[in-house]
């Protein structure tokens, strides 16, 4: 039966091995180029908040810059489109071509049909993301100069992109088993997964692990380091904003006591003096660098859980086929 899988599906498989050899190519000249550009820019003690300073230093940056993007999107979109691609025509294709029928006459039952076939599709899916997830860290690293913890990077660092690429893939074999057809099913799935994917990054994602909560004087600057979540002055007590309450709301609190030069030094009164006025103080919500691992954990599991969910969906919706 495993055989039987490949053969019936080669063509795709050995398609997405190329198009990812391909891709692997692209990052590692792209991501030496800009590699090398970011040396060029730090060794001439180019400052990053005024990379104009030079002739070299505006070269070098636009340099860094110049495939940072695309690269980035095309590392976002790769599990994403890999696991629907081998996940849709998976049981979809065999209906509408009806060789399930011819399967279904053999000695084998329609659970090991389906699970066989998923199970082969799902390992290709993960093993090929996972090779890749080396390249994109290094890429990450080489081309964006920031911490892994940021939105931007969290999603193609690390081991998260396979349970993206699984959870596609679970989700293009059971709409096309629900749908029987590839192309609508495709083209169902993509709004679906985008939809999942950004409610998790904004909704779920900043409380998967607690994240660390400080109280700090309102000048503190922030590092760059931290993926931060919240920030605002709140009653003392409190780590976070009262019952009906948002963090900006005593910001105005804040302001209407500092006077017209609110956040300068022409301020009737400094922040310090109107937060201990109001029995205020501030506090900063973040993630740090040293949860990324738990969060990689933590949000894998879930999309994992997600695809264990359709996993259950699909093979209802197959043992309830009356063809």
């Amino acid at each position: 039966m495993i055989w039987a899988t490949w053969r019936m599906h080669r063509s795709i498989f050995i398609a997405s091995i190329a198009a990812a050899i391909a891709l692997a190519v692209w990052l590692a000249i792209t991501g030496g180029m800009e590699e090398h550009a970011w040396t060029i820019f730090t060794s001439h003690h180019c400052s990053l908040n005024y990379p104009g300073s030079s002739a070299i230093c505006m070269s070098s940056l636009s340099g860094a810059d110049s495939f940072s993007t695309v690269n980035a999107a095309l590392c976002g979109a790769l599990p994403a489109l890999l696991g629907l691609v081998l996940g849709v025509p998976l049981v979809a294709g065999e209906i509408q071509q009806r060789t399930n029928r011819l399967a279904w006459t053999q000695s084998i039952t329609r659970t090991r049909w389906l699970l066989t076939k998923i199970g082969v599709g799902a390992l290709f899916t993960a093993a090929i993301v996972g090779a890749l997830a080396p390249l994109f860290w290094w890429w990450t690293d080489a081309a964006q100069r920031s911490s892994h913890i940021q939105p931007a990077n969290f999603d193609i660092s690390g081991f998260v992109g396979v349970a993206y690429a699984l959870f596609a893939f679970m989700l293009g074999v059971a709409l096309g088993a629900l749908i029987r057809r590839a192309g609508w099913a495709f083209a169902a799935c993509v709004p679906i997964f985008a939809l999942v994917r950004i409610g998790i990054r904004l909704y779920i994602r900043p409380g998967l692990i607690p994240p660390t909560t400080v109280s700090v004087s309102a000048n503190t600057p922030v590092g760059n380091s931290d993926w931060y979540l919240n920030a605002g002055f709140v009653p003392l007590g409190r780590s976070t904003p009262a019952p009906g309450q948002a963090w900006s709301s005593y910001n105005l609190v804040v302001e209407n006591c500092q006077g017209a030069g609110y956040g300068t030094q022409k301020a009737a009164h400094s922040a310090i003096y109107c937060e201990k006025a109001n029995h205020l103080h501030y506090v900063m919500q973040f993630q740090p660098p040293s949860h990324f691992w738990a969060l990689q954990g933590a949000e894998s599991a879930l999309f994992l859980f997600l695809a264990g969910v359709l996993l259950g969906l699909t093979v209802l919706a197959v043992r309830r086929w009356r063809t």
